[in-house]
């Protein structure tokens, strides 16, 4: 019983960085849909600033979430902090 659980939630952490990939891939399709329809001039240095904090943004929210997010153990689920994810974390 208690392996048959840990599979299904080996399972369900699997199939969440999946969803999470497939999410981020749908965006990015999706600009790139937008970008075709309507031509912008090149991305100012601001607008990247913006892009790289929304990743720090994403990657925050799934440590709050309770996942690491340091490249050891990326995606599996964490019991306690990480001081290698709070590294990644004060990047920012």
């Amino acid at each position: 019983m208690e392996k048959t659980v840990r599979e299904l939630k080996n399972l369900l952490r699997e199939m969440i960085i999946e969803l999470g990939e497939l999410k981020e891939r749908v965006t990015s399709l999706e600009k790139d849909v937008a970008r075709l329809h309507n031509p912008a001039p090149e991305i100012d240095r601001e607008a990247q600033i913006g892009i790289q904090g929304e990743g720090y943004e994403n990657l925050g929210r799934l440590y709050r979430e309770g996942y690491h997010i340091c490249a050891f153990s990326f995606g599996q689920q964490r019991q306690e902090d990480c001081l290698f994810c709070l590294a990644q974390l004060e990047k920012e």
